[in-house]
């Protein structure tokens, strides 16, 4: 597997594992999905309706994209595996009770794969909107297969007042091993195991939760946007989060027809920020024949100028609006000479996580 090493500065580099592989640009890549609700009252941005749902399984059928388990695209990505062209995952985060009964029937019956990140103490507390147990394993004799979610959903990444960098590591090591425990002994041989799989809370994380999950040896899913390639982070690997918004016909189109732009060194890497100023963001690409001269990236509203850094590539950018209060991206695509994209995005979180 390709291995990540994260210094003290914060920046990161990519150490390709795959014999023979010359351009990062080649190699396995897959768009992951990720959805909250399917056709349940709620928020617009956390839900998608029936029609919406039913509508994505039909365009994935109808132009040959091929459903994988999600396992698989770990496993090919650790050179395990192989993976077909066109590959999709689906997944779905937090275990809510739409997936079961709404989600999971329309994709029983195309015999198609999906993973659920279940965060267990609200399954465990008989939260009504949640599923339970029982209803997880007859999934699971279906098809479904479900991961790490944590316990308790709160952001990872946040110390407790006058919580000791140990004393914080001690308690989000026994919120995740706590999830994988209680999945495990429901839900047994459904849980991926092999490797264990996380996906942050919130999407969120900085460095050093990811520092702690890699010790802990779980390969790790954000809610940013870009599909996975040979060059994606383990320990951050994107998803396209899709919702009323972003699921209709040709965002969902435009997201599925992209490739993972081959990053192979970033600075920085944390998200989490402490000051509303935009961050700058380093990035080197790997790869020969690259449009670098049509790459674009933006930040909101904002669409940002590359500035090229002693060749074509490496290169910076930077907003000139504070970052909002919560959540937030620079994303930058580059045609991929196929008449698709590639597709990387930096998340950033300023003030409290989950927000």
């Amino acid at each position: 597997m390709a291995r990540r090493l994260t210094g003290a500065c914060g920046a990161l580099l990519l150490m390709l594992a795959w014999a023979g592989v010359a351009n990062a640009a080649a190699g396995p890549h897959a768009v992951v999905l990720m959805y909250h609700h399917v056709g349940t009252a709620g928020q617009p941005s956390t839900r998608v309706t029936e029609e919406q749902f039913r509508a994505h399984l039909d365009y994935l059928a109808a132009n040959d994209y091929r459903v994988v388990p999600l396992g698989q695209v770990v496993a090919a990505l650790q050179g395990d595996d192989t993976l077909p062209e066109r590959a999709v995952a689906i997944t779905f985060d937090d275990g809510y009770r739409s997936v079961g009964e709404v989600a999971h029937p329309l994709l029983a019956e195309r015999d198609w794969p999906y993973t659920v990140f279940v965060n267990t103490e609200p399954v465990d507390a008989g939260y009504a909107n949640y599923l339970d147990w029982a209803q997880m394993r007859r999934m699971a004799r279906q098809g479904a297969r479900f991961a790490n979610h944590s316990s308790t959903h709160a952001p990872l990444f946040e110390r407790r007042d006058g919580e000791a960098h140990a004393d914080w590591a001690a308690r989000v090591t026994a919120d995740l091993n706590g999830a994988q425990a209680r999945l495990t002994e429901e839900l047994g041989a459904a849980v991926h195991t092999r490797p264990p799989l996380l996906a942050y809370p919130y999407g969120e994380y900085n460095d050093a939760v990811m520092a702690l999950v890699d010790d802990l040896g779980y390969v790790a899913f954000g809610q940013q946007s870009g599909a996975i390639g040979p060059t994606s982070n383990p320990l951050a690997l994107p998803r396209f989060a899709l919702n009323e918004r972003y699921g209709q016909p040709e965002p969902f189109a435009l997201r599925l027809d992209t490739r993972a732009l081959p990053v192979i060194e970033q600075s920085p890497t944390s998200p989490v920020r402490h000051s509303p100023q935009a961050p700058r963001l380093v990035l080197t690409l790997q790869g020969d024949g690259l449009a670098t001269h049509a790459l674009g990236c933006f930040y909101g509203g904002e669409r940002l100028t590359p500035e090229w850094l002693a060749d074509t590539r490496r290169f910076a950018v930077q907003g000139t609006a504070d970052l909002p209060v919560g959540r937030s991206r620079y994303n930058c695509t580059m045609p991929d000479g196929e008449g698709g994209f590639f597709w990387f995005s930096q998340l950033w979180v300023y003030g409290e996580g989950g927000t």
